[in-house]
């Protein structure tokens, strides 16, 4: 149990300065506005998966590749950052995976905004009910 708490400290504290290091220092043109959004630690802190997504875009295959080619040429940059600022007897190695989820939940948003499905009426028996409850309390 303590180990999966001091697993997850070490995680959010890799993700808030890899963010950090991506805003303020990496200068690579590719990676603009991109934010990380989660970081899956190995238990023995050994390896860790990053997981970034771009803002305010939905990344086609080519801007995939060009976002993994980028994040592959800046992960030792990112790494040695890392080792100076997180006090850790070994840093860990560093994957890059782009996180769907941010695209898959606002296509998702867009397909139920699609529906265009208006909201129940309550009926006069429902009205009633809620009534009586509010002159209750």
């Amino acid at each position: 149990m303590a180990d999966s708490v001091r697993v997850q400290r070490v995680a959010e504290q890799i993700r808030a300065e890899l963010s950090q290091v991506l805003r303020d220092e990496v200068r690579d043109p590719r990676i603009r506005l991109l934010t990380i959004t989660r970081v899956k630690l190995a238990v023995d802190l050994g390896a860790a998966t990053i997981f970034y997504s771009p803002l305010g875009e939905d990344p086609d295959d080519a801007r995939r590749e060009e976002l993994r080619d980028a994040m592959a040429s800046v992960a030792g940059f990112l790494r040695r950052q890392l080792s100076r600022r997180v006090e850790l007897r070994h840093t860990p190695q560093l994957r890059f995976v782009l996180d769907e989820s941010i695209a898959e939940g606002s296509h998702m948003l867009s397909l139920i905004r699609s529906l265009d499905i208006k909201p129940a009426e309550p009926s006069p028996e429902e009205d009633e009910q809620d009534a009586s409850t509010r002159s209750e309390s």
